[in-house]
Formats: C-alpha cells, sequence, structure tokens
C-alpha cells in the first residue's frame, strides 16, 4: 500500500511539474508587439505604400506625351463654292462635297507645365507619409489598450499567489494543528469549524480572482491571437526604464506633416498659375482635305508647332483655394496646441499619483511588519488556548490583506510609470 501510494504521489508530482514547464510566459513588451503585429492596423502600411507607387506610376507616365486619334464625318448645307464673276456661272473650281469626313492622329507633349506633375508626386509622397504617421498614432492607442488588460491580469495572477501561498497554506497549516491538539482533547470542536469557514471563504476569494484574472488573459489572447493558449499563459513584472522630459508622441509627427502637406497643396495652387508650353503634331487624312479645301479626292494632311497657355485671371479662385488651405494650416496649428496643453496637463497628474504611490508603498511595508508580528502573536495564544480561531484568521486576513495591498501598490506604480513614458511617447 505504501508503494502504491508513493507511485501515485510520484505520477502526481510528474503531471504537476510538466503542467508547469508547459506554461508559456509573455512578457509585457512581447505582448505589445504580438498585439501591433497581428493587428490588421499592420498590414495598412504595406497597403499605402503599394497605393503610392500605383499613384507614382501614374504620374509619371502624364511626363510622356498625349496621343489619340480622332475621326468624323458629317453633313455640310453649304461649302464654299467659288465662282469666276466675269463669266457667269461657269466654274472655274471644283465642286466641294457637302458630305466630308476625315480622320488623324494627334500628339501633345508637356514642354513646360510650371512643374505641376513634380509638385504632384510630392504631394503623394507627403500624403503617404502621413498615412503612415496616423497609423504609428493607431498603433498606440492600442498598445495602451493592451497594457491595461496585461496590468490588470498581472494584477489577478498576483492576487491568486499570495491567496494560495499566503491566507489558504496558512491556515491550512494551523487547521492542521488544531484538529489534532482536537484529537487529543485539548481545545474544543468549535475551533477547528471557524477554521474550515475561514479556509471556505478564503477559497470562494481565489475562485473570484482566478475567475477575473481568467477573464483578462483570455482578453489579451485576443489581442494576441492566442485564444487557445490562455490557460498555459503567465504574466511576469515589466521593467520600465526611467523617462526623460523629452516629449516624442507620433501625434507630434503627424501635425507637422499636415502642415507639410498643407503647404504642397499651395505650391500645387501655385504651379497651376503659370504658363505652359506644349509641342504638339497633327497628321491625318480627310475629304476633302480641311487644309485644303479644293483637294476634294481627299489628301494626307499635317501640321507641327509650339502651343501656350496660360490663364492670367480666375475670377480670385485660386486665391479663394489658397486662403481655405491656410485656414486649414491654423487648424492643425490650434489641434496641436490642444494636445501639447494636453499631454502637460496628464503628465502632472500621473506624476501627482506616483509620488502619492510611492509614499502608500512604504506605508505597506511597515503595516506588513507589524501585522507579521500581530499574527505571531495571535498563533501563540491559539495554540494556548488564550485567542479565539477567529482572532486568529483576523490576524491573517489583515496581513493578507496588507500584503495585497502592496502587491496592488506596486503594481500600480509600475502602471503608472508606463503610463508616464507612453504620454511623452518614450516607449
Amino acid at each position: 500500500m505504501k508503494v502504491y501510494i508513493n507511485l501515485s504521489l510520484f505520477i502526481l508530482t510528474v503531471l504537476l511539474s510538466s503542467s508547469l514547464s508547459a506554461q508559456t510566459i509573455i512578457t509585457f513588451d512581447q505582448a505589445e508587439q504580438e498585439a501591433i503585429e497581428k493587428h490588421p492596423i499592420n498590414q495598412q502600411q504595406e497597403i499605402y505604400e503599394k497605393m503610392l507607387m500605383t499613384e507614382k506610376e501614374r504620374l509619371n507616365k502624364g511626363r510622356l506625351p498625349e496621343f489619340s486619334i480622332k475621326g468624323q464625318v458629317g453633313y455640310f448645307s453649304d461649302v464654299i463654292s467659288p465662282v469666276d464673276p466675269l463669266v457667269g456661272q461657269t466654274q472655274i473650281f471644283p465642286d466641294i462635297p457637302h458630305t466630308q469626313w476625315s480622320t488623324y492622329a494627334n500628339v501633345e507633349y508637356a514642354i513646360y507645365d510650371g512643374s505641376i506633375k513634380n509638385k504632384k508626386v510630392t504631394q503623394k509622397e507627403n500624403e503617404y507619409a502621413l498615412k503612415v504617421q496616423e497609423n504609428e498614432v493607431k498603433k498606440y492607442s492600442i498598445k495602451e489598450t493592451v497594457s491595461s488588460i496585461y496590468f490588470s491580469a498581472l494584477n489577478y495572477q498576483e492576487q491568486e499567489k499570495l491567496l494560495e501561498e499566503g491566507v489558504i497554506k496558512e491556515i491550512e497549516n494551523q487547521l492542521k494543528e488544531v484538529e489534532a491538539l482536537e484529537k487529543e482533547g485539548a481545545i474544543l470542536p468549535s475551533v477547528s469549524d471557524q477554521l474550515r469557514v475561514e479556509y471556505y471563504k478564503a477559497q470562494q476569494k481565489l475562485y473570484s480572482v482566478k475567475a477575473q484574472k481568467n477573464g483578462a488573459l483570455k482578453a489579451l489572447c485576443v489581442w494576441l491571437e492566442r485564444e487557445n493558449e490562455w490557460q498555459n499563459i503567465a504574466l511576469e513584472r515589466p521593467v520600465i526604464a526611467s523617462q526623460n522630459e523629452a516629449i516624442l508622441r507620433p501625434e507630434l509627427q503627424m501635425f507637422s506633416l499636415q502642415t507639410k502637406q498643407t503647404e504642397s497643396s499651395t505650391n500645387l495652387l501655385q504651379a497651376k498659375r503659370l504658363p505652359k508650353i506644349y509641342a504638339y503634331g497633327i497628321g491625318g487624312y480627310g475629304t476633302p482635305n480641311p487644309y485644303n479645301f479644293f483637294e476634294i479626292n481627299g489628301d494626307f494632311y499635317y501640321q507641327v508647332g509650339l502651343r501656350f497657355a496660360w490663364q492670367p485671371f480666375d475670377f480670385g479662385k485660386n486665391k479663394k483655394e489658397r486662403q481655405v488651405i491656410q485656414i486649414q494650416k491654423e487648424v492643425i496649428n490650434t489641434e496641436k496646441e490642444t494636445f501639447d496643453k494636453n499631454i502637460a496637463s496628464q503628465i502632472a497628474q500621473v506624476e501627482g499619483n506616483r509620488e502619492q504611490l510611492k509614499q502608500l508603498i512604504i506605508q505597506d511595508h511597515e503595516i506588513i511588519k507589524i501585522q507579521e508580528k500581530n499574527l505571531t502573536r495571535a498563533k501563540g495564544k491559539l495554540d494556548n488556548g488564550a485567542a479565539t480561531s477567529s482572532q486568529y484568521v483576523t490576524a491573517i486576513n489583515q496581513l493578507s490583506d496588507a500584503k495585497l495591498n502592496l502587491s496592488s501598490h506596486e503594481l500600480q506604480l509600475l502602471h503608472t510609470n508606463y503610463q508616464l513614458a507612453m504620454i511623452k511617447g518614450q516607449l
């Protein structure tokens, strides 16, 4: 029988150790990185890059000569019919037909267009850079969401450990001692009953914490696309590097790119006001020849030359468009000023919370020292019959609460340091 029990314990130990070794530890940085990598937003940068390449190819093709083929056929009610007045109605020129047709090819090439095409390419590049930066801002919000879930799950994980290894284990050990004394008749059965009640209360609290931890882990695994692994995942406290005073938020770069985009739009509008010079060529076949109506049997024709175009007056349309862009630029500046004020306010608030948590942690350590002494005294009195089990359990709960408060405050301080780094854009 003894061999059987030892074998069972050995198998149980092996199973427990294999279960523990199968746990996957996910660090804080790893969670953030995986969440962003597996989020659909991460694919948008590649899409934006393809869009830019396509747009640039389209705009570069606009630098090539424009080629078109046209044709027409029509009936004219009146045509040129010159006669010699001295001869009367005797015709000295051929009859021009009323039905005429022609087909021709037209080639046009912009020798100078005010650099419109170059400015359009620049505008598309700025637009791409702005979209990519807006994507970085969205990634920042993903980081904030994932960090909140991670710290929540980590808090419940540490509470679970403190309850299992602290309160429950302490009650179990004391219950064994009390049951031994009860068998000897040294104490009344009511003492062990009270301890069992407190034991079940601690178990209920543990189940509640486990349920909250599991919910947070499931939410985290959705972001990490590890929905089937949440039961085998463990978290660990992150190390948050110290920050300096620099503000490196992605929104600042976004505002800068928005301003740059308005400037490129203004440059494009200015380029549209400049004169344009084109080289052109027209060649075709018509009946009669549109360049010589007296060639009624049809003939080939062509024309080459330069064309000049300029719109010096557009009733102020271009000016109004530039004014609209200037207003947009002013709006961007006000949005940046608002953002800067919000950041300064958030930093002040978080730094205040951080100082408060530091003081609470110092006090937590002092409280734990006192509660440990109280628990030792309560245990001694219980063993000597000078105290009830409820007094002993009260001491256990007070020490447990002090340790839970310390763990919670330490995690809050870590989260606060992280928030401060995020607000400054240093992560």
